[in-house]
């Protein structure tokens, strides 16, 4: 097997790439969101081949601070020469997202710092229960783009990269000129949205503005998609519960890994 990277220009190995994803959507919902616009352009796409037949991909996303990879569930042949490969191409530190691979495997290639268990949950236009959107939302645009940015760096919202905003999903609420609630998402497909960054700061906290928030955008997205997705820490209760009256059900959870090269 040989590892080869994709160029972004090559539509055919990229949809070849989309087509071997698709096989587990759900489960590769990271890995897919990489695949499109605007995600795609800040990723770096590399194909697994066998005598020059694509069995297998993984995506190294490069708009956060630490890069993340993502590797779809593979055999066990595949997977090794996959991690093997990423000593070769990342830096220190990144983040590791796969639906197969076990914090024992992982732990045999690079040292794991952090673990975060999250579960995935969805809903769709037929389970959608949102409140109808908020009017007093300001639907984001490219030019809002450097006070959301300074929002979320302020705040220290990790994942967030300015491209994000490209989707045109990101709402936000204003008060005395100062953003106080922001939410979009983190990747699209053709077929989804995962919604993701939606932060309240302290002091508004209590006052529906992240039900609102949450809404708002599911309602916009399903003007065009099927399908929502979103990822909650496993112990965040009450975030589950919120999720849950507005439609939203559990779909598996998933483990993202903190990793060190040794």
């Amino acid at each position: 097997m040989k590892i080869k990277h994709i160029p972004r220009n090559n539509q055919f190995l990229i949809n070849n790439c989309i087509r071997l994803a698709t096989k587990d959507y759900f489960d590769n919902l990271f890995l897919l969101g990489d695949l499109f616009p605007p995600c795609i352009d800040l990723t770096d796409v590399y194909g697994v081949f066998d005598r020059e037949a694509l069995i297998s991909l993984f995506t190294v996303f490069k708009g956060f601070d630490c890069s993340s990879v993502v590797i779809p569930k593979s055999s066990e042949e595949t997977e090794a020469v996959i991690l093997s490969h990423l000593f070769h191409i990342l830096p220190e530190k990144f983040i590791l997202v796969s639906p197969s691979l076990t914090e024992k495997v992982l732990s045999s290639h690079f040292r794991i710092q952090e673990k975060s268990s999250e579960i995935c949950m969805i809903t769709d236009r037929k389970r959608e229960n949102f409140l109808d959107s908020d009017h007093s939302l300001i639907h984001a645009s490219l030019k809002d783009l450097s006070r959301i940015d300074e929002f979320y760096q302020a705040n220290h919202t990790f994942p967030w990269s300015s491209i994000q905003l490209e989707s045109n999903f990101y709402f936000f609420q204003e008060i005395n000129d100062q953003i106080v609630a922001c939410g979009g998402t983190h990747f699209e497909t053709p077929k989804l949205a995962h919604l993701g960054n939606v932060l309240v700061i302290s002091e508004y906290r209590g006052k529906s503005l992240g039900k609102n928030l949450v809404s708002t955008i599911g309602n916009e997205i399903l003007k065009t998609k099927r399908f929502i997705t979103l990822f909650v820490v496993q112990d965040n209760v009450p975030a589950i519960r919120l999720y849950e009256k507005l439609g939203f059900s559990s779909y598996k959870n998933f483990t993202l890994f903190s990793c060190v090269s040794v």
